[in-house]
């Protein structure tokens, strides 16, 4: 996986983010200003998404699993609800139906919380863009089966939210702890600390953060890489 770079074709978002991250006094500065614009908010994935139920549905599906086997059990959800995955279809189905297709019980149970949640306005676009971050991941990790991570990157990738950071999140730690030079893997707290001055572009750190590993793969101190 890499980063998508926009060069020339970059929003002023991220001409913006990418001078703002490149000017910074530290480690990241240095590989912003060799990669330029980024798109930060996309997420390489295989499928369309055509609504947060659907985006979460998926998200929730390739847990734990290669992108072969989310890909055939997402294909057979959104066939055995007739070529759209929606809220009245998902909650209209027992969980019997659901397991039929490839989900575990608790990937079952996550996504009919989810769409129980809908009538709830909890994933309407309408109430999406009035809420703050901090709500709509207060909101989220209060359904069942939703962690930080999963509500972070669905603001990250589908709202598109510009300052996300998930501070938890392996790899970013990973590329942290490289980028200074660390002895150790860094802690999810001091990563959340060492985001502070990315802000309001946390987004576009994070996908630089990702981009740093995937692309130059360097071996951490008590990571995984």
């Amino acid at each position: 996986m890499t980063m998508t770079r926009t060069g020339k074709r970059a929003t002023k978002e991220q001409h913006a983010a990418a001078e703002y991250l490149g000017s910074l006094d530290d480690s990241l500065a240095r590989w912003v200003q060799s990669t330029g614009p980024i798109d930060a908010y996309d997420a390489h994935l295989p499928v369309a998404m055509d609504s947060p139920l659907e985006w979460f549905s998926f998200a929730v599906t390739s847990r734990q699993l290669s992108r072969a086997s989310s890909l055939a059990i997402y294909h057979r959800l959104v066939a055995q609800f007739g070529g759209a995955i929606t809220a009245e279809r998902v909650v209209s189905t027992d969980e019997q139906t659901l397991r039929d297709v490839g989900l575990s019980h608790q990937k079952a149970r996550t996504i009919r919380a989810l769409a129980e949640r809908v009538d709830d306005g909890l994933l309407e676009m309408d109430k999406l863009v009035t809420m703050t971050d901090a709500e709509i991941h207060a909101n989220l990790v209060a359904v069942p089966g939703i962690g930080p991570s999963s509500a972070q990157r669905f603001m990250l990738h589908y709202l598109r939210r510009p300052d996300i950071f998930p501070a938890g999140d392996l790899t970013v730690r990973e590329a942290i702890t490289a980028l200074d030079q660390l002895d150790g893997l860094i802690t999810p707290k001091a990563a959340e600390q060492r985001g502070e001055p990315w802000q309001p572009y946390r987004s576009y750190a994070t996908s630089y953060l990702w981009g740093f590993v995937w692309e130059l793969h360097p071996v951490v101190p008590g990571g995984t890489s």
